[in-house]
Formats: structure tokens, C-alpha cells, sequence
């Protein structure tokens, strides 16, 4: 009696004898390898993200502050220059009014107060001098120009520091009558013919800058000085800009501001070493400001003024006692070292994090082979299962892979026709650029496509690239890819030529798109591997009933293959050179394609002297009667190059000093200054066509044109006048 083994679950837990229970490899810990593995790279990463984040961080703040300096030394001497031409104005202001001739008859009839008028008081003084009608017609007289100048007030004092009359004389408030015993700027235009002081006026408390001038008679007797008055917050209002302008006296103190809080307050350690003379007089230094130089390396000109960061620049005004302080405030610098602080930090965890995970995957997948392994060995029944799963997982991930690169490569040529297009179109953007648009938008319609595709495949898991033959209008797919072509070949100065016979079919029923990839697939390898030479596609049509048989080749005059090595060009990810940048896949692309539309891949090439790929495909006629045969016309493009100049008679140039004022301004890059030069000249008929080239460069704000039209005037002159 024969005993059959009973299969009990006993058994069954015996037989798996070994195997780790279900769920243990999750509390199992990581091997020793993989975590020392794991910690090295962190370190490292951890080392480069700081290095590398330290640099670009310096190098950032680096080009900022220099952006930041530029504006500042600009803004500096744009506002020195306006500063020097009020200060320029004040003093022939004060040296017109000083000769004057009714006030050199004025000055010499009260020279010297007579005696006792101290003893009156200004309102008294005043009437005495106002009673002149001389007095009131200078004071009239320095009315006007003060309102045309706005200036605060314009006045004339004698020998005695009295004041005769002024540009207020007949106001409640006038100051006639008015005696400034000790000015200095009184008593040193007396002895040195002018004077520039600042001061606190004493009616008002207005912080002022005055100007005098002395008035002399015959043989240069000191009669007395005319004082212009220019209060310092009307100055203020010519120091605008983006940064904070300050006019600082010898004493470093802030006598104009276009920030309040700066004004009356005393800068002198901002001010050159040695620079800064004690205060004369009785006006007070002011109130220092806290300022510290930021010390540390690529921080010179940097300051710490009230706790506040500033970049510092200084230039002196001429002929007179005050320097401008340009400061650019440095407030977003701290910010900006924070965010880019932050930034290395968040690119760290987040390169942590993926050591992490990696490291968790890359133990996981050690653990697995490990337990596979032992299951192997204690299980042979499941080997040949688990052989054919990790088969067809294989499979399955070199599909995937296949169907991305496929997509991934016929992105690039599309892509670098709109990269080519979007390059001319920033160079020369106008309305004549319709056709580049229309290119771009085809190629962007290119990319959706194949797009789309992708993410049908990803959904239905589907096999990639199926045939769908329809009807195709021949000539217009060839033209695209020509539009296509041109661009590509232009990248490395190559010439393009398209070689159609005589007569094609019109309609043909293919697959138009995958056509299209096949051939820009090779026209892109024979832009990329051609430098200054010719590609070429070459396509003719030879009936066959109601098909025809269409031959297509693309050839170049590039670096060639050595096809004697035995390299399989044809295989997927095999570069022809490994300099080539690219994924290797486009010549499979296109065997796969060729080969799926029922034609042959053929290569011939010798290095050094170009490629040649052809293929023949056959394709039914939409209209085989023969009626819909069209006539194409051949193709050939230069390399893309500067436009041949513009040939003008004589009598349509202007004359050659005008020519070379062109030049100087076109070499300044000075556009108002160049559009006012055709104001001037636009009005002669003659030159209606230079002006016209002229109005075109300027558009595209091409200088080095515009300069070069000027010489290239000139020197049809020169040789017209020879």
C-alpha cells in the first residue's frame, strides 16, 4: 500500500525554510557599506554646495555693487555738472549786478553810512533809503532777476555792512536797512573782488548759500558788494536721482541734501583725510553722524553712516569750497547674502534628502538581491519564474526608454529652429519678420505633436510610431522642411540646397509626419557634423503605375564616417563622434521609421569628405492621371552674413562734415542726438534715401550700422571727389 505525502501547511512552511518572514527586510538594517558610502557623498555634497554657494553668492554681490558704483559715478557727474552751473550762475549774477552802472552810481552815493545812523534802527534807516528813487529802481531791478532765477534774494551793501536796497525792498519784511556787521563773505568780497560762504540767514533761519561780488569804481575803488542768496532747500530741488546726494562744506558739514535727515548734519569723516578745517565764523559744525567704514575685503567705499549701509563716491565741486557725496544705499545687501544663504541651504537639504532616499533605495535593492539570492538557492522552483518577470521587466523599461528617446531627440530639431528664428527676430524685430513667426509656430506645432503622442502611448501602452499613411501634399512638406533646413544649416555657416525633379506628384498618401522626422533627423546630424560647407536634399519622383517610387537623399560635405571600424551607426544611443552632444538616437530613429514605411536605410560616406543617407520609398498618387504632377523649382541658400551696403549716388549723401558728425554720434551711441542730426537734414529731397537707410538702422538701434553708412558716405565722397 503506497502512502501519498500529505500537503499540509506545515509542510509548505518547512519548504520555505530560510526565507525571511514577510515584512522583515523593512526592520532590517541598512548594510554597513551603502551608510559609510552614504555619509562620504553627504560630506562631499554638503562641502561643494558651500563652496560653490560661497562663490556665486561673492560673485553675485560682486556684479551688483558694480552696477550699483556705475549709477552712483554716473549720477555723481550729472549732478556736479548742474551743481557747478548754479554755483557758476550765482557768481556772474553777483558780478553782472556789481556792474551795473546805476549800481556804481548807487554804491558811490552811500558808500559810508553817514554819521548817526547806527544809532537809527532799520526800519528808520530804511525810509531813508527807499526815499531814493534810484534805490527803489535797482531794488526793482534785482527783483526781476530773482524771480527769473529763482533766487532767494539779491542785495547790495556799502563800505558800512548796510544794506541800500534789495530785490525785497518793498516788501514788510525787507531787509533795507540792514546792517551785517562781521559777514564774512561781505568782508572777503571786499578784499578779494568774490566771495561763497553758507549760512544760517538770521531773519528766517533758513540755511542759505551766499555769493558776493565787490563793486568798484574808478581806478577799482571799493564801493560796496552785491550778494545773491540761494536758499539751500530751492537748491535741494536739483538733486534728484536714485541715490542721496549731499553738498558738504570744508567743515564736513551737509549744507544741501536730497534726504532730510542728512541736512545741517556733519559728514566730515566722509570726507578725504585732512580735508576737513575747523569751522570760522559763527555758524556751528553740526551735529556728527555716526559713521564707520565697513573694513573686510572688496568693501572699499563702503560706509556705515547711522547704522545704515552706503556705497560712498566724492568729486568736488569747482572754484568753490563744497564736494558732493553720492550715496547708494546698500540696504538690499544684507537681504541678499540672507537669500542666497537660504537658497545654499534649501539646495542642500534638498540634495540630502535625495542622498537619503537614494541611499534608502540603493540598501533596499542590496537587501533584495540578497533575499533573492537566498530564495534562489532555497527555492529552485521560482527561479525560472522570477527569470522570466525580471525578463519582461527588462523589456518592458527598454521600451520605455526607446519611446522616450525617440520623443526626447525629435525635440531637438524643432527646438533649434525656434531657437535659431527667435535669434534673428531679437536682432531684427519688425513686421517683416512674418514668415519667421509662421516657421516658429509650425515648429512649436512639431513639438506639441510629438507631445501628445507621448502622453497617448503613456495612457493606451500602445506601440510607439505606428504608420498612418495619408494624404500629404508633397510639395508643401518639403517646403517646411526646407524652412527647417535653412535655420539648422545656418547655426555653423553652412550653405543649404534643395534638389526636387523636374515634376512631382502633388497629393501622395505617406505619413507626412514621420517623413518629416526621418528627414530632419539627417539634415540635423548634417548641419551638426558641417561647418562652412553645403547639405543637400535631394528628391526624385519616378512613377510606377498609381504609385510612384520617391527617392530621398541627404547628403553633406562634412567630416564623413569611417564606416571600416564596424560601428552599427544605426543602433540605439551610438554616437558617430563623442563630441557630438547628442543622445545618439536619431540615426535609429530614422532605420526604425524608414524601415516601418516599408523602404531601406543605406549610408555612404568616406571621412573627411561628407555622408551621403538615402532611402526610396514607394507611395500611391492621390491623382494618378498625371494632370496633378506640379513643377518644383530648386533650392539654394548662402550662409547667413551681413547685408551687402547700400550703394548711393553723390548728390543723395550729405556733406562730410555732416557725415562725420554722424559718425562720432553713432559712435557715442547717442539716439536723440542722431534723430535731431535727420531733423536737420531730412528736409532736402536728395537726401531721401540715406535718410531712409538711416530710419531702418535706427529701429533696430544699430549703431555700429549707422556709423558704418557715415564712413561708407564719406568715403564714396572722397573717392567721387577724386
Amino acid at each position: 500500500m503506497r502512502h501519498h505525502p500529505v500537503d499540509t501547511p506545515g509542510s509548505r512552511e518547512n519548504g520555505a525554510a530560510g526565507l525571511p518572514p514577510h515584512g522583515s527586510r523593512s526592520r532590517r538594517r541598512m548594510p554597513p557599506l551603502v551608510r559609510r558610502v552614504t555619509l562620504r557623498v553627504a560630506v562631499a555634497w554638503l562641502a561643494l554646495v558651500a563652496g560653490l554657494g560661497w562663490w556665486m553668492s561673492q560673485r553675485t554681490v560682486a556684479e551688483w555693487l558694480a552696477r550699483v558704483e556705475a549709477s552712483a559715478a554716473y549720477e555723481s557727474q550729472a549732478t556736479v555738472r548742474v551743481m557747478d552751473r548754479l554755483f557758476a550762475e550765482m557768481a556772474s549774477v553777483a558780478n553782472m549786478v556789481s556792474h551795473q552802472a546805476s549800481v556804481i552810481e548807487l554804491a558811490t552815493r552811500y558808500r559810508t553810512d553817514p554819521p548817526g545812523a547806527a544809532g537809527l534802527t532799520r526800519e528808520q534807516r530804511a525810509v531813508q533809503f527807499t526815499g531814493d528813487p534810484l534805490v527803489r529802481k535797482v531794488g526793482d531791478f534785482m527783483d526781476a532777476l530773482c524771480s527769473d532765477l529763482n533766487y532767494a534774494r539779491i542785495y547790495m551793501n556799502n563800505l558800512s555792512s548796510n544794506t541800500v536796497t534789495a530785490s525785497n525792498w518793498d516788501e514788510p519784511g525787507s531787509i533795507v536797512g540792514m546792517i551785517y556787521t562781521g559777514r564774512a563773505y561781505l568782508t572777503d568780497a571786499l578784499r578779494h573782488g568774490s566771495s561763497h560762504m553758507f549760512g544760517i540767514a538770521r531773519l528766517n533761519r533758513s540755511p542759505s548759500y551766499f555769493v558776493s561780488s565787490r563793486i568798484e569804481g574808478a581806478d577799482n575803488v571799493p564801493l560796496g558788494s552785491v550778494t545773491v542768496k540761494f536758499d539751500a532747500p530751492d537748491m535741494a530741488l536739483y538733486l534728484t536721482g536714485e541715490h542721496i546726494a549731499l553738498v558738504v562744506n570744508s567743515e564736513g558739514r551737509v549744507t544741501t541734501s536730497s534726504s532730510a535727515p542728512f541736512m545741517l548734519r556733519n559728514v566730515g569723516a566722509l570726507l578725504p583725510p585732512g580735508s576737513v578745517r575747523p569751522a570760522d565764523g559763527d555758524e556751528e559744525p553740526g551735529e556728527p553722524m555716526a559713521i564707520h567704514a565697513m573694513a573686510g575685503q572688496g568693501q572699499a567705499g563702503q560706509w556705515l553712516i547711522d547704522g545704515r549701509p552706503y556705497l560712498l563716491r566724492r568729486q568736488a565741486l569747482t572754484n568753490t569750497q563744497y564736494q558732493l557725496l553720492t550715496l547708494a544705499s546698500l540696504d538690499q545687501l544684507a537681504p541678499m547674502r540672507q537669500q542666497h544663504f537660504l537658497t545654499a541651504m534649501l539646495v542642500a537639504l534638498f540634495g540630502m534628502a535625495l542622498i537619503v532616499f537614494a541611499s534608502q533605495v540603493v540598501g533596499q535593492m542590496l537587501m533584495r538581491r540578497q533575499d533573492e539570492r537566498h530564495a534562489a538557492m532555497q527555492i529552485s522552483a521560482l527561479n525560472a519564474e522570477l527569470s522570466a518577470a525580471l525578463t519582461d521587466a527588462k523589456a518592458k523599461d527598454r521600451q520605455k526608454v526607446e519611446i522616450l528617446g525617440y520623443i526626447g531627440h525629435d525635440l531637438r530639431a524643432p527646438l533649434a529652429t525656434i531657437s535659431g528664428y527667435s535669434a534673428l527676430l531679437l536682432a531684427d524685430a519688425h513686421e517683416k519678420q512674418h514668415k519667421r513667426l509662421l516657421t516658429i509656430q509650425r515648429s512649436v506645432k512639431y513639438q506639441l505633436g510629438l507631445i501628445d503622442e507621448l502622453l497617448e502611448y503613456a495612457k493606451a501602452e500602445l506601440q510607439p510610431l505606428a504608420v498612418q499613411p495619408v494624404a500629404t501634399d508633397l510639395g508643401l512638406l518639403l517646403d517646411d522642411i526646407s524652412e527647417y533646413a535653412i535655420v539648422l544649416c545656418a547655426q555653423q555657416n553652412n550653405r543649404f540646397r534643395h534638389h526636387p525633379s523636374e515634376r512631382m506628384p502633388r497629393q501622395v498618401g505617406l505619413d507626412g509626419k514621420r517623413l518629416q522626422q526621418v528627414l530632419l533627423n539627417l539634415l540635423s546630424n548634417a548641419a551638426k557634423f558641417t561647418r562652412g560647407g553645403v547639405v543637400t536634399l535631394s528628391v526624385t519622383a519616378k512613377p510606377e503605375g498609381e504609385a510612384c517610387a520617391l527617392r530621398f537623399e541627404v547628403s553633406d560635405t562634412g567630416i564623413g564616417i569611417d564606416l571600416n571600424q564596424g560601428t552599427d551607426i544605426f543602433g540605439a544611443f551610438r554616437h558617430i563622434q563623442a563630441a557630438s552632444g547628442g543622445t545618439g538616437l536619431g540615426l535609429f530613429i530614422a532605420q526604425r521609421i524608414v524601415t516601418a514605411m516599408g523602404g531601406s536605410l543605406s549610408v555612404a560616406s568616406r571621412p573627411g569628405q561628407g555622408t551621403t543617407f538615402s532611402f526610396v520609398l514607394s507611395a500611391p498618387i492621390i491623382d494618378a492621371s498625371g494632370s496633378d504632377w506640379s513643377v518644383a523649382l530648386q533650392r539654394e541658400t548662402e550662409p547667413g552674413g551681413p547685408s551687402p551696403e547700400p550703394v548711393l549716388p553723390r548728390n543723395a549723401l550729405p556733406e562730410d562734415q555732416a557725415l562725420d558728425e554722424l559718425a562720432r554720434l553713432a559712435l557715442d551711441g547717442r539716439l536723440t542726438d542722431i534723430e535731431r542730426w535727420i531733423e536737420r537734414h531730412a528736409q532736402e529731397a536728395a537726401h531721401a534715401p540715406f535718410v531712409a537707410l538711416l530710419h531702418d538702422l535706427l529701429e533696430r538701434f544699430d549703431f555700429a550700422g549707422v556709423h558704418g553708412l557715415a564712413l561708407q558716405g564719406r568715403s564714396h565722397s572722397g573717392s567721387s571727389m577724386g
